[in-house]
């Protein structure tokens, strides 16, 4: 597990952190990973299927499913400079989630992504899209070179946040631009809002109270 460096550089919502070589591609799992109403699921891309199921997932609504579309003439690379597996995109990936059924107020969508580009000005875009939000890129990690040469230089790790209203019992989840695609891991959490949650707290009390009486 490679651990960051000293050197951090901010600038407006994206902060670009520079690690070391052999970083996992899980660098920022989300705090709420784990609790109740929470999904995890990855794709690494190991092998050429255009469907590939979910290498580890933990999802109690069901097995999350994927698509990858890529432009005229690409294909799957079992090797792309020091990596292993990837897709060069030209195109997009297709992530739909089963999640949970309740109808509470708020969902959030975690998404790491590992990438390099295709050309200078590559960027992704990832949104969900049944509602059309689009994620805003929260963090960006220089992972180090790739062993080729500009554009396709160095790799990068970014994490995207997608806030949903209300909570969606599934997304679709894209992954769109001109990239090449390591690695993603989708992280989900539906839950109600802080002011519901609280009046559901003083209600229980109240009714604890009454019973007591």
């Amino acid at each position: 597990m490679r651990s960051p460096n000293t050197l951090v550089l901010a600038a407006s919502l994206i902060i670009v952190v520079f690690v070391g070589p052999a970083m996992a591609d899980d660098l920022y799992p989300p705090s709420w990973r784990g609790q109740n109403g929470t999904t995890m699921q990855v794709w690494e891309f190991s092998d050429p299927n255009p469907t590939p199921p979910p290498d580890p997932m933990v999802n109690p609504y069901g097995t999350p499913q994927a698509q990858v579309w890529t432009g005229i003439g690409h294909g799957w690379m079992d090797e792309w400079g020091n990596s292993q597996g990837m897709w060069p995109l030209s195109g997009t990936i297709e992530i739909w989630i089963p999640n949970r059924p309740q109808p509470l107020p708020f969902k959030d969508i975690w998404v790491q992504l590992t990438w390099t580009k295709q050309v200078s000005s590559s960027r992704p875009k990832v949104w969900e899209f049944a509602s059309g939000v689009i994620g805003t890129e929260v963090q960006r990690t220089v992972l180090g070179p790739t062993g080729l040469p500009a554009p396709y230089d160095t790799w990068y790790h970014s994490v995207f946040l997608i806030h949903l209203e209300p909570n969606p019992y599934w997304e679709i989840v894209k992954v769109d631009g001109t990239l090449v695609v390591d690695e993603i891991v989708v992280d989900t959490i539906c839950y109600p809002e802080p002011a519901t949650a609280g009046l559901l707290l003083l209600g229980g009390l109240a009714l604890l109270r009454r019973r007591k009486a």
